[in-house]
């Protein structure tokens, strides 16, 4: 394969340092949209950094990538949900191949990712014919396995942060996560992260760090909400499968600080006119929680990672939520629980 130019581009999130290229602007649009609050642009000091590569390639043949005999393939699958399990909607097979991370996607491109190098590239077939949210994916895939290296973890989970406390809403589409998100965001609360909130453990405590992105409604949310309902598209943007907007163009709200978590809630929406919480034990709520982190196939990365989890949820309260058809009077329950343990 014959080596294009490539454009580089710097980001910088919470001392980590990471280098982005890409050889076509398709491919660099996507991820400088999910890393806008990140981006660099006076470069970044010399030093160690997380670099990552994305290519355009015509075929899975123009992938330059030799795979040995000793590959060990890790998982597979079809894309589809299973159970509880969240569709990728991508065929997909994860492989290790003496010490390299290799993630192929039928028809899509082949991530190759060395966290001893810290160095991930991404090799995308005819990405122009590609939506931009699946590069931001690929690219988000590559970005946490290189972070969670260094400490940082994400879960499946929107955040949002009130006088200086995280609240955590983990759970899979059509549990309410994103509704009950909204209906606490636009009563005051401050934005953390739509869907991908990092964590970190400073030594007493596991931190909330922001990583705010746009914020993805499907039609049924939108109807539960006059802003959003009146929103014109300049505010709220067309988008398949979903809409979507920004937090400061619809609610007066900044983007929060890192904080530490004071609560973790399991939406459930169910047919009642008021919604409840239920207490959950906190060996329940980890069982819980951890489906919603992202797989890791390195042992001692996932050690590491587990015990970020458990010790999360050792220091907040978790909460199964009855979501009820009261939605926006979410806050008139969260809030005085969250004051209350402060």
């Amino acid at each position: 394969m014959v080596e294009t130019s490539m454009t580089e581009y710097c980001y910088s999130l919470y001392g980590t340092a990471v280098r982005y290229e890409a050889d076509v602007p398709v491919l660099a649009d996507p991820v400088n949209e999910l890393l806008r609050h990140f981006r660099r642009d006076d470069g970044l000091e010399s030093g160690p950094a997380l670099a990552l590569r994305f290519h355009q390639v015509k075929d899975r043949e123009s992938v330059p990538l030799t795979i040995s005999a000793s590959v060990r393939q890790l998982a597979s699958g079809t894309g589809e949900a299973v159970g509880d399990r969240r569709a990728t909607g991508l065929p997909y097979r994860v492989l290790l191949d003496q010490g390299i991370l290799i993630a192929e996607f039928d028809g899509i491109g082949v991530l190759v990712i060395d966290g001893a190098q810290s160095r991930a590239d991404g090799y995308l077939i005819n990405p122009d014919r590609l939506p931009s949210n699946l590069i931001e994916y690929l690219f988000h895939l590559a970005l946490i396995e290189l972070l969670r290296r260094g400490g940082l973890y994400t879960i499946h989970a929107t955040a949002l942060e009130h006088n200086g406390r995280a609240i955590l809403i983990p759970g899979n589409s059509g549990r309410g996560k994103t509704t009950s998100f909204i209906s606490l965001l636009r009563s005051g609360y401050r934005y953390l992260s739509d869907d991908h909130p990092l964590l970190q453990d400073s030594g007493a405590h596991v931190e909330v760090l922001p990583f705010p992105i746009k914020i993805n409604v499907t039609d049924a949310t939108v109807q539960f909400f006059p802003e959003l309902r009146s929103a014109s598209e300049q505010v709220l943007h067309p988008g398949v499968p979903k809409r979507f907007f920004y937090a400061e163009d619809l609610y007066p709200t900044a983007v929060g600080e890192r904080c530490s978590p004071a609560m973790v809630l399991f939406p459930h929406v169910v047919d009642a006119p008021q919604s409840h919480l239920e207490l959950l034990p906190k060996s329940r709520a980890l069982e819980a929680l951890l489906p919603q982190a992202l797989l890791v196939y390195d042992q001692e990365v996932a050690r590491r990672e587990f015990k970020v989890l458990a010790k999360l949820v050792q220091q907040v309260d978790c909460y199964r939520l009855h979501f009820g058809r009261d939605i926006l009077d979410l806050p008139k329950l969260i809030t005085p629980l969250l004051e209350k343990g402060r």
